[in-house]
């Protein structure tokens, strides 16, 4: 056989193997521990309203799921929209514009840059591909100069004006377990300027973002009730006390799957099943 056809019948091969065995990833159900195939994954999001896909967002493994797991459920024919925390809700139109086509690439980008911080490259192939296959996209982040505001000064600072977009009222609930990581994260991002940081104020402006995120889900649903929804999402605001609750709390009724890519918080045995479904191992470097 010449090698050229050799050559190609290995990596048609390769490409045809499940996540689990392409690229030495392990996907384990948090349930019951046991490994399962992107395949099997996939059959199981079928029954899911709402899949949750978590990243660290300058991972290129972890935007690599994503790219997976969405090509998995298109190959099943599903109706299939993606929300992205990396698009502010205020520019849906201009999302909207380069879905259509009618907006290009180098325009697009500068949008990009105003609404996120992480480099372009890093997200490019998902946005390509829901474009070229007519994906709807959906902007789940709420605008990031409000989200500032309640950092700095509390929810109760919004004028009126500017709560017209977002959930009524949002406030700091010291019974949610996702509070108790809030806590800890505020530690460390604000250890060296913790003056004039006030924990309350933090914790708002996240349950802000959860909350409106979970309001733009609710608002894309009514308008394509029969629509699965891939959300990507930073790993804490996926995890099931996150959006998910903010959902279920809103009186959304829809079923989610989450799956979460492994960091130092989930590793050895520590993944519960009460925040996730799906946990992805990847190799070392």
């Amino acid at each position: 056989m010449p090698k050229t056809i050799a050559l190609f019948f290995v990596i048609l091969c390769t490409l045809s193997l499940p996540l689990s065995a392409h690229a030495g990833q392990t996907i384990t159900r948090v349930g019951d521990r046991q490994a399962v195939t992107l395949q099997q994954l996939c059959a199981k999001a079928e029954a899911a309203d709402l899949v949750m896909i978590g990243e660290v967002h300058d991972a290129v493994q972890h935007h690599d799921l994503h790219l997976a797991v969405i090509r998995e459920l298109r190959t099943r024919k599903l109706p299939l929209a993606i929300g992205v925390e990396v698009m502010q809700s205020d520019n849906q139109k201009e999302l909207d514009a380069f879905m259509a086509g009618t907006m290009s690439e180098a325009d697009f980008r500068q949008v990009f840059a105003r609404n996120w911080s992480y480099d372009w490259r890093l997200y490019r192939d998902i946005f390509m591909l829901a474009r070229e296959n007519k994906i709807p996209m959906i902007a789940l982040n709420v605008p990031k100069k409000l989200v500032i505001k309640v950092s700095r000064q509390g929810y109760a600072s919004l004028t009126p004006e500017e709560r017209t977009t977002l959930p009524e009222g949002t406030t700091c609930d010291i019974n949610n377990p996702h509070t108790e990581f809030l806590k800890q994260s505020f530690g460390e991002v604000f250890k060296r300027v913790t003056k004039g940081r006030i924990f309350e104020y933090f914790c708002e402006a996240q349950t802000l973002r959860n909350s409106g995120m979970a309001m733009n889900i609710s608002q894309y649903v009514k308008t394509a009730p029969k629509t699965k929804i891939v959300a990507l999402t930073g790993i804490w605001h996926g995890v099931k006390n996150a959006v998910p609750e903010q959902l279920a709390r809103s009186g959304t009724k829809l079923s989610s799957l989450v799956v979460m890519p492994e960091i130092k918080e989930f590793s050895a045995g520590k993944a519960s099943p009460d925040a996730i479904d799906y946990l992805v191992s990847f190799p070392s470097p």
